[in-house]
């Protein structure tokens, strides 16, 4: 979807084989100069992820649960009406910072 918008943005699944693990991955992405984004807050949730996430020094945005819940469609129309607003946010943080992005477009951050 961020692609149809014109964003550089890469699928992990296009470097990374599928079962990689949520360590090996951060550890993997570790000094690049990227913004992470998942809908997977379990990852805050796990110590061994959660540590590995912040050694990893990536910026790192969760779109909320209301994300999953939408269908492809409503997606992909929240995300162009709020990805301006997303993006915003994300190159005006300190790289390694952690946030959930609410349905209304906002971030909290979460201190890791």
């Amino acid at each position: 979807m961020l692609r149809a918008l014109g964003v550089d943005a890469v699928s992990l699944r296009e470097e990374f084989p599928e079962a990689i693990t949520d360590v090996r991955l951060f550890e993997r992405i570790k000094g690049r100069n990227l913004v992470f984004i998942s809908t997977d807050t379990r990852q805050l949730t796990r110590k061994q992820e959660e540590l590995a996430l912040k050694q990893a020094g990536v910026t790192a945005l969760y779109f909320g649960p209301f994300f999953e819940k939408k269908l492809l469609w409503d997606q992909a129309i929240w995300l162009v009406l709020r990805w301006r607003q997303i993006d915003g946010f994300a190159c005006g943080v300190a790289p390694g910072t952690c946030a959930e992005i609410k349905q209304n477009g906002k971030a909290l951050v979460y201190p890791l």
